[in-house]
């Protein structure tokens, strides 16, 4: 069950009742709550919990630790070295802030002070990372490590945190709970498994037992910052504060969270039966804030984070844009020319359409240069009457052979052929059909596949390193989902059609990008990137469709409001990208589910949290 701070979800209603005794605070100054740890431990802790408990642990042999912000301390079965450098710390006047031991037991022990450390026989890399937080003038507030032992850790430093080896979705908490500025101030691992992270006038648990998290809840709904939680190795817990929650600066990426559709994120995604959301927000043309929510695979272990590339779908076509802009560009190639002498091909034409005019790179570009695609296919000899949201493409399953890029311009694919189904300009028809024409045009022009052009000319320059047109890039990829929350068959469909729906990405890389062409739009002259000024405001104006730039839908055109956006819906992903020239602004948002509404539902909130159109 998925617990977290101030979710409906995770109150105290319907958890289960404690196990042992829970005694809380009598008459002290700090509140304090334990459940099924020895009795001297819950006498000390209670003598001592007025004085503001700093340090609170147990060993993996049942002893255990209690230590004062004003240097008292009291300890029972701790290695003898330990309990010795405790003294002398004390003595000095240190400020003790975390005593920890590895759960292989033994002489093995970590003490962290306001200057400096002292350690025994825990992981190098975990000392290592230790000391060079004191380096760099931080103070290690905690230290923490999981059950299974071995090379696995969590430091937490005054302003940072590590880890190592740790269940991936709590570090998924951990790095989502920091992106609003909050500091991590524990990390608690219980021995039969789970975890909880705390975070200032936040936290986050799996697999803690329901008294303890009803407890934190408690602490929480009274003011109390939750500073110390403990777990002994016989399954009891103790909880300690020394204080009330800090005023924390407005937390925009809490306030988003809480606001999708009218309820939370998680709630949202279960709701919609999505395992895995990333999101992204730019602010000041930088990235403000970046979150992962769930996981990349139903029942699998990888938690979704903003760096795990998932199938971007339509969005492609967006990117492909920059591109072909860069091909025009380096080429001398006029955005009005017909696309048919570029393609070493010859595109044909349904016998009813007659009209000379003809299919240019600028109305390819904007849906407008009378190639449909799916959606035209019936009857074979039509030229009115079509779809106008046809135009995309199913992609290949686990089990079916991936045709080249000539072959699905013949319709040896899935799809008919491509072809010209009505006059070049007169309507609007939303084409992948059209983006495929793109796509061959730039490999004949390039030499090169879309992959690599894009990379080479686009996806590097622009610092998008997990972003590629290939058909198996070498990232870590979120899996597909289908309306009942099932992994689709082969976690990914494949799409030759890369220029309409084959690109990978991550949020950070789609925000880098926006980042990018905010300030390529605004800027006095040309900026360091793919495209030049002029070609970034030909981009970003209004082509032959209105309400179209190049690739991408426009809206609010000479406002400070002015957005540039486009989705995408492939089989088991949803996407959406948005960016505000003008306000320096944008997000990005990309779901393995199938959905539209949840991801319709988190742009919402964030537009509303920040007063976006």
């Amino acid at each position: 069950m998925h617990r977290r701070r101030f979710l409906a979800l995770a109150g105290a209603a319907g958890l289960g009742a404690a196990t042992g005794h829970v005694t809380p605070a009598q008459a002290a100054s700090f509140p304090y709550y334990d459940a099924g740890i020895p009795a001297e431990a819950h006498a000390k802790l209670g003598e001592l919990a007025p004085y503001g408990v700093t340090a609170l642990a147990f060993t993996p042999s049942g002893g255990w630790v209690v230590v004062t912000q004003d240097g008292r301390y009291f300890a029972r079965g701790i290695p003898d070295a330990c309990f010795t450098e405790l003294g002398a710390l004390a003595a000095a006047g240190r400020k003790i802030h975390c005593v920890a031991f590895p759960p292989e037991g033994g002489d093995r022990w970590v003490i962290t002070t306001d200057r400096g450390v002292t350690a025994r026989g825990v992981p190098a890399a975990c000392e290592q990372r230790i000391d060079a937080f004191y380096e760099a003038g931080q103070q290690v507030v905690d230290v923490a490590f999981p059950p299974a032992g071995g090379d696995r850790w969590v430091v937490t430093a005054s302003a940072g945190y590590h880890a190592k080896g740790v269940d991936d979705e709590c570090y998924q908490m951990m790095r989502n709970l920091t992106q609003g500025g909050r500091r991590i101030t524990r990390v608690a691992f219980p021995r039969a498994g789970g975890w909880t992270v705390v975070a200032q006038d936040e936290f986050h648990a799996r697999g803690v037992p329901d008294a303890c998290f009803d407890r934190m809840n408690t602490l929480a709904g009274g003011g109390w910052q939750v500073h110390n939680v403990a777990f002994a190795p016989s399954g009891g817990w103790a909880l300690a504060s020394r204080g009330k929650v800090p005023a924390l600066p407005a937390d925009k990426a809490r306030q988003v969270e809480n606001a999708v559709g009218g309820s939370t994120i998680w709630q949202r995604m279960s709701a919609y039966k999505t395992p895995g959301v990333a999101i992204a927000v730019v602010t000041g043309n930088k990235i403000a804030w970046s979150t992962g929510y769930g996981r990349l695979e139903a029942g699998g272990s990888g938690a979704a984070h903003p760096e795990s590339a998932f199938q971007a779908a339509s969005i492609s076509k967006a990117v492909t844009a920059i591109g072909v802009l860069r091909l025009l560009q380096t080429r001398k190639i006029a955005l009005g020319a017909d696309v048919r002498p570029y393609l070493g091909w010859t595109l044909p034409r349904r016998s009813c359409v007659t009209s000379t005019e003809v299919p240019t790179i600028d109305r390819l570009l904007t849906h407008r240069a009378g190639v449909i695609g799916r959606g035209s296919t019936t009857p074979a000899g039509a030229c009115t009457g079509f779809d106008v949201g046809g135009g995309g493409f199913p992609g290949y399953g686990p089990d079916a052979t991936v045709p080249t890029l000539l072959q699905v311009m013949n319709g040896a694919g899935n799809t008919q052929k491509i072809e010209l189904t009505t006059t070049p300009g007169a309507e609007y028809h939303y084409s992948g059909a059209g983006f495929v024409l793109l796509q061959r045009m730039v490999e004949q022009q390039s030499g090169m596949t879309l992959a690599q052009y894009m990379q080479q000319e686009v996806l590097a320059p622009l610092g998008m390193t997990t972003s590629s047109y290939a058909l198996a890039p070498a990232f870590e990829l979120a899996a597909g989902h289908t309306t009942t929350g099932t992994v689709i068959p082969g976690r990914r469909n494949r799409y030759p059609e890369s220029a309409a729906a084959g690109l990978y990405t991550n949020v950070l890389d789609l925000c880098r990008m926006v980042s990018w062409l905010n300030r390529a739009y605004t800027a006095s002259g040309d900026i360091t990137g793919p495209l030049s000024r002029t070609s970034v405001r030909t981009l970003l104006s209004q082509g032959p469709q209105p309400g179209m730039g190049r690739g991408l839908f426009i809206a609010g055109a000479g406002t400070d409001r002015f957005s540039y956006n486009h989705d995408g819906s492939n089989y088991g992903f949803k996407s959406l990208f948005t960016g505000y020239p003008r306000l320096g602004a944008g997000f990005a948002i990309l779901a393995n589910g199938s959905s539209t509404s949840l991801v319709t539902e988190i742009a919402a909130a964030v537009k509303k949290v920040y007063g976006w159109p």
